[in-house]
């Protein structure tokens, strides 16, 4: 008998992903993201392929006491519009482009018939950095990776197909982000790790971990008086047909942001305590927790300075020019943007704080209900 327990600790069954349920799950996720991204786009702006540079010339731009030189081009452009194609001249002082560039147009204010650039077009680019890192993913990780990426698309699908599109209606941003990101867990977890204990004791733990994100992004977003006052905020709410909580969705941001840290945290922790348990059945209850708990803290203490690097990175050009300044520092951290990014931070690592004890009572819990299970 001990010895089928020993075995049986790490249940395999079901870690595998059933490919048929993979297919099914792709051929959502691509569905999904085709549909929403297949919808009508307005007339504001163009896109544009630039058939030939008429003209170019420098300009000096004065900036404060600085001055920059600019390159200003006359392109003659070629566009769609409906059935018929045009060739129009373009005033473009955005950046240097060559013939055959991709461009984006906007229609100028100096006229109905006259456009202006407004953007070049780093699509080709960005297709071949994905196509790197789906290849790397692939031959680094096997099945494995293959799955995951599943998983990414699935949750692309998820944003764009339920929790945009519900948010612009004027649904509660906080349930939606709850609901949303448990839409997305469910099989995430199951390509990633199958359907088993592990993938079990860890949604639990994330989705419990992810109620309290919730409640304390609520509370501290409400507290620390944000108004949502920034540019982004401002012309969403033009654009919008419906009015939008701006602060539910600065929660739901947060809550969005956790997922994706609880999710792997939260399964490896799992993972621990069933590894744990098979190598030592006599392992059981508040040691096989203390024991797995060893591992969580070193886990914690690395991804918490892994989430305030991420923050502080992408953040960088604005605590630069904060630094530039030499503003006070408590007037500093008062900044909405700044206190927005510090909120941010401190909640999505309260909710991996909460995650790992969490997953590793529940995982814990369940080893030692199979264990009694057995030995009936």
């Amino acid at each position: 008998m001990d010895t089928l327990v020993d075995n049986n600790y790490h249940d395999h069954f079901g870690d595998k992903p059933n490919k048929w349920i993979v297919i099914i799950i792709l051929i959502i996720s691509f569905a999904g993201i085709i549909y929403s991204l297949s919808k009508p786009v307005g007339k504001d702006v163009l896109s544009g392929r630039v058939l030939k540079v008429l003209s170019e010339k420098e300009i000096t731009q004065e900036i404060g006491d600085k001055s920059g030189i600019l390159k200003e081009q006359d392109l003659l452009v070629e566009i769609t519009e409906g059935s018929e194609r045009k060739e129009i001249n373009v005033l473009n002082d955005y950046g240097p482009v060559a013939i055959g560039d991709k461009i984006f147009l906007s229609q100028s204010l100096f006229g109905d018939s006259e456009w202006s650039m407004a953007n070049i077009s780093r699509t080709r680019d960005l297709t071949i950095l994905f196509a790197f890192f789906i290849i790397l993913v692939i031959l680094t990780s096997g099945w494995k990776g293959f799955y995951s990426l599943v998983g990414l698309l699935f949750t692309f699908a998820v944003i764009f197909i339920f929790i945009l599109p519900q948010i612009l209606k004027g649904v509660s941003p906080v349930f939606i982000g709850i609901s949303g990101a448990s839409l997305i867990l469910i099989p995430t977890l199951y390509l990633s790790y199958g359907f088993n204990k592990k993938s079990v004791a860890a949604f639990l733990g994330i989705i419990i971990a992810l109620i309290f994100v919730g409640f304390i992004s609520n509370y501290f977003v409400n507290s620390l008086n944000f108004t949502g006052a920034n540019e982004a905020f401002l012309y969403l709410n033009m654009v919008s047909t419906n009015s939008i909580n701006v602060m539910g969705l600065l929660i739901t941001g947060i809550i969005i942001a956790a997922v994706g840290v609880l999710d792997d945290v939260a399964a490896i922790q799992s993972s621990v305590v069933f590894s744990l348990a098979r190598a030592n059945k006599d392992l059981r209850g508040l040691r096989l927790f203390k024991e797995a708990m060893h591992v969580g803290k070193d886990h914690i203490s690395a991804v918490v300075n892994t989430l305030v690097l991420a923050y502080t990175g992408a953040s960088l050009p604005v605590i630069l020019l904060l630094f530039i300044q030499k503003m006070p520092l408590d007037y500093s951290i008062s900044l909405e943007i700044v206190a927005e990014e510090i909120t941010r931070t401190l909640i999505s690592s309260s909710g991996l704080l909460l995650a790992v004890p969490l997953t590793t009572i529940i995982a814990v819990f369940m080893v030692d209900k199979k264990y009694n299970n057995l030995n009936k």
